[in-house]
């Protein structure tokens, strides 16, 4: 639970000493007689409300990388959260699925946000730039801009009558209602803050003082109040001042911090009101009963809140100067909610920075690049894949590719050159796609050649033979009848022929794959002639982001794969395959049980000999620490953070401080070695991007060029070493691990040169000592293995203890 604070009320109305004292006993709080020392002022006599509510806890925290402006709930189903942001983006959740929308089109900060339920499917902004928008809730069309300041754009609100009001460095505020604009001109400063009283009638707010409520015909009434900030829940208004003050009608809370934002609602029916303060903490207040309570969690001025309704149940959204919008809520009591086994749309387990580090490897290679995301069922391959291709999709056409659902519907070829079809479409419009098919049943008709033709021809003339047997004489009416029904069968028979053609030109269905694999001598030739023609036509280069592969059989697996290394691979595209890399070696093992015997190697048996030869990276899913799996489980419960004490905030800037003078990555690993295990996992994402730069990547190739001789004597080893070991290092990185230079590059050998005895040592590390002069003691088929000299030698330099650390075990 969040720690209690102390709260003090000033009680005005002349008390004692003695009354204090005798109000405080009974009350249970501290009261005083000093509105500078109080949190909350009632001006009541004796009537003591206690400031006592249901506790609110955090629910969801969104970690957004930059200053968070204003925030607003729009009332969907289900509900949408958006988040103006200083980088000029205004981003959108669903808080339902928590997925993530960027909308971008501000030149400069985003000030204010805004929405109404009269104005479904849309959300407002004003911004920098001196527009204010009208954005889509959903599609992807661009915004709409209602009006251009002149000047900053500060404020924006929405009510009835789809009325829509902002106010900015023009001293003006302008009205929008149905279609209608007007100008309300009266202030002698910057408009600050809007507002709309019963949804309609509009309030504004400058620094001079001024708050002026625009009555008709838009004359204000003003009243000269420092205000800071401004909100309406029909006839109730809140107004925050730079006296560190809140006021709702004839109630007054006096606060320890500057209010920079406030939202008002009915919950229950009673008032409440959200505070976001100078000093990072978020008030709610209930004006009519006195209840008051804090929450903590940010780190910097509060500068958005705002409440909502989630699953029925109200919630409050805040956003600050830390660059975090946090959700929160009341837990439902005795229930801990269900947790969805789909994948994660938000990085609770840290695994961005990794699919960031792919995304980057990809964007600097210019062949086919066939990447294995390993791990077992449940590890969390499907969320980095999601992860991946947002990271992809800036530079990509990333092409999502179920196995699973694919699996036998069709040949492996169709399905991957239909999903390949798919997202290629996808880049145009209707035109485009029409475009599309055209060239696309051309390009596969120049190369089909004499059949086609000869067909097309066939029906042409069965269709001028059925026009021509009913067509040659018009006598009558029957005959008449005879000849329409005879242009319509003709036009039927071309139709239908038309429509087979199409699909034997397409391969629009898995019957006509099948169909052509049959009736064509060298049909892969001409797929893979086909499939680079089309991958040709993206816009960008081509990712298949391949899933669920270890969900199907051992003759899909085998089948998929080979169609991808012997039809796909030279045509360009990348792959990137999440499957446990056990059940695949094991489908290849079963599928070419005959030849294992003959082609296995010592420590290299014939399922691992295939994904060397099939992939040129293989990632590891991060294994979770005891820290971040403490984490993830309060989470998971919908549990408060604990705050982070002073010396850990403190040990994370020392740390973060030693990884920006860091150039090498030996120089990260030592910042981080000095680290206590929950500030590695904090700082994770900045060590990884230090030892990604060109100058340490340089560095670390260089260092290890002295294990080259330990490895099989091929260029290819070698590169497959480099980019084990930088995956590696990523990896073990993101889990918190600091693992030496040495002991993970000889760690990397193993895995390169005898991956089956790597798998063996995760399981047991102990049996690096049966190396040498215990080999016999190993299982049968390693202990040529543990006999080879090379890994006696290597065998020297490990101990079971660093292989634990090396295999992050």
């Amino acid at each position: 639970m969040a720690p209690q604070r102390e709260i003090r009320l000033h009680i005005e109305g002349g008390h004692s000493g003695a009354d204090l004292a005798s109000l405080s006993a009974d009350s249970g709080y501290v009261l005083t007689d000093r509105p500078d020392d109080a949190d909350q002022v009632v001006k009541s006599g004796t009537d003591i409300a206690k400031p006592t509510m249901a506790p609110y806890r955090e629910q969801r925290v969104f970690d957004v990388g930059t200053k968070v402006t204003s925030v607003v709930v729009a009332d969907e189903m289900p509900a949408i959260l958006a988040a103006g942001c200083e980088d000029g983006v205004l981003r959108l959740w669903n808080l339902q699925d928590l997925g993530e929308r960027p909308l971008r089109g501000h030149a400069g900060p985003v000030w204010s946000v805004a929405a109404s339920r009269y104005s479904p499917g849309q959300v407002f902004s004003a911004g920098q730039d001196g527009t204010v928008r009208a954005w889509p809730l959903y599609g992807s069309g661009d915004s709409v801009t209602l009006y251009q300041h002149n000047g900053i754009a500060n404020a924006v609100a929405a009510g009835k009558g789809s009325t829509v009001i902002s106010g900015g460095d023009d001293n003006s505020v302008f009205r929008w209602t149905n279609g209608d604009v007007r100008e309300l001109r009266g202030h002698n400063d910057f408009v600050t803050g809007v507002a709309l009283a019963d949804e309609i009638t509009p309030m504004s707010i400058s620094p001079d003082g001024q708050w002026l409520i625009w009555g008709e015909p838009d004359r204000p009434a003003s009243a000269l109040v420092p205000a800071t900030c401004v909100a309406a829940h029909q006839s109730a208004t809140a107004l925050g001042t730079q006296d560190r003050e809140v006021h709702v009608g004839d109630s007054l809370l006096h606060l320890g911090a500057v209010p920079l934002s406030i939202a008002i609602t009915a919950i229950n029916g009673t008032i409440t009101v959200a505070i976001g303060g100078e000093d990072g903490l978020v008030r709610l207040w209930e004006p009519d009963t006195g209840g008051l309570t804090n929450l903590p969690g940010h780190t910097g001025p509060v500068r958005g809140v705002a409440f909502g309704t989630v699953d029925e149940r109200p919630v409050v959204v805040s956003g600050g100067d830390d660059g975090t919008v946090r959700v929160w809520a009341r837990p439902t009591t005795d229930h801990v909610e269900w947790a969805a086994d789909a994948p994660a749309t938000q990085d609770a387990l840290h695994r961005r920075p990794l699919a960031t580090l792919i995304a980057e490897q990809l964007r600097q290679v210019d062949s086919s690049f066939l990447v294995h995301l390993d791990g077992p069922w449940g590890s969390g391959k499907s969320t980095i894949l999601g992860f991946l291709r947002t990271e992809l999709d800036r530079d990509f056409t990333t092409v999502p590719f179920d196995a699973w659902r694919e699996a036998g519907v069709g040949p492996s070829w169709w399905a991957l050159l239909t999903a390949l079809r798919t997202a290629i479409r996808g880049q145009r419009g209707f035109l485009g796609r029409i475009g599309l098919r055209i060239s696309e049943s051309f390009a596969r008709l120049r190369r089909v050649g004499a059949p086609v033709v000869f067909a097309f021809i066939l029906l042409l003339a069965l269709t001028f033979g059925v026009w021509w047997l009913f067509a040659s004489d018009f006598k009558n009416v029957a005959e008449i009848a005879k000849s329409v029904t005879g242009a319509i069968a003709g036009v039927g028979t071309l139709w239908a022929g038309a429509l087979v053609a199409s699909r034997f030109l397409l391969w629009d269905s898995a019957r006509g794959a099948r169909l052509f694999e049959q009736s064509n001598t060298n049909p892969m030739l001409e797929v893979n002639r086909h499939f680079s023609w089309l991958a040709k036509r993206a816009k960008r280069p081509v990712v298949f982001l391949v899933d669920d592969l270890d969900r199907c059989k051992e003759s899909t697996v085998v089948e998929l794969l080979d169609t991808v290394q012997t039809l796909v691979r030279d045509t360009g595209p990348h792959f990137i395959v999440a499957a446990d890399g056990a059940w695949i070696r094991a489908g290849y093992e079963q599928a070419y049980e005959k030849f294992s015997t003959a082609v296995a190697e010592p420590g290299r048996p014939l399922g691992y000999l295939f994904l060397d030869k099939f992939f040129q990276l293989r990632v590891q899913v991060p294994a979770i620490d005891s820290p971040r799996r403490q984490d993830y489980l309060r989470q998971l419960l919908r549990t408060v953070d604990i705050p982070r004490p002073r010396e850990i905030a403190a040990e994370e800037g020392r740390v973060l401080a030693q990884l920006g003078r860091s150039v090498t990555e030996a120089q990260v690993v030592d910042a981080l070695s000095t680290a206590s295990p929950v500030v590695r996992g904090r700082v994770a994402g900045e060590a990884l991007r230090r030892m990604s730069t060109p100058a340490a990547v340089v560095a670390t190739e260089h260092s290890l060029q002295r294990y080259g001789g330990m490895l099989p004597p091929n260029p290819r080893a070698m590169k497959r070493f480099i980019n084990t070991y930088s995956t590696s290092r990523a990896v073990r990185t993101l889990e918190g691990n600091v693992v030496p230079v040495q002991t993970l590059a000889l760690w990397t050998v193993v895995e390169i040169r005898w991956p089956s005895l790597a798998d063996y040592l995760r399981a047991t590390p102990e049996a690096i000592l049966l190396a040498d002069t215990k080999a016999d003691q190993a299982p049968e088929a390693l202990r040529p293995v543990f006999a080879d000299e090379a890994l006696v030698a290597l065998a020297k330099q490990l101990t079971p203890d660093l292989i634990r650390e090396a295999c992050g075990g």
